[in-house]
């Protein structure tokens, strides 16, 4: 794989400019992540710039993270698509994987979500499926509190 381009999008702009940094530098230099700071924001940049992956936050003032998503999987279904939400729910997790996309709850390490990019992405591109990135985000979307001792098909995601 190339450069790594990663859309973040969260209407928090702190959090936002935190998380952005944190993924950079967990991701490595062969990366991007440009950040946008609501849906229709990131709507813009995606009909003018190609991303392998869309990490957006849920509760956002317009479209919800999840309508967002939505629309972004019907023009690119290629693209890894994870949600972060510190307001978790099973209806909210089961319209995430029936996107195809990950699942996220906050809070979390950027090392972690970096992580879960990269095996998202591998999982896309060794299967080809979206039924082997639904097995790989049974194992990340969990409570906070757990995700720090995660193995995944592995690869010890704490030690990351």
């Amino acid at each position: 794989m190339g450069r790594l381009n990663v859309l973040l999008v969260d209407d928090d702009r702190n959090l936002a400019t935190t998380l952005s940094y944190g993924l950079r530098k967990a991701l490595g230099e062969a990366s991007s992540v440009a950040v946008c700071f609501s849906g229709t924001e990131a709507l813009s940049m995606l009909a003018n710039q190609d991303f392998d992956a869309v990490v957006s936050d849920f509760n956002m003032p317009g479209l919800s993270g999840l309508e967002f998503l939505g629309r972004i999987g019907q023009d690119h279904p290629e693209m890894v698509l994870v949600l972060v939400t510190a307001y978790g729910t099973d209806a909210l997790e089961k319209g995430v994987r029936q996107l195809g996309g990950g699942y996220i709850t906050k809070p979390f390490e950027p090392s972690f979500l970096g992580q879960s990019i990269m095996d998202l992405l591998q999982s896309k591109e060794t299967r080809g499926n979206t039924e082997n990135v639904s097995r790989v985000m049974d194992k990340l979307g969990k409570p906070a509190g757990s995700s720090q001792n995660i193995r995944l098909e592995g690869i010890d995601l704490a030690s990351s």
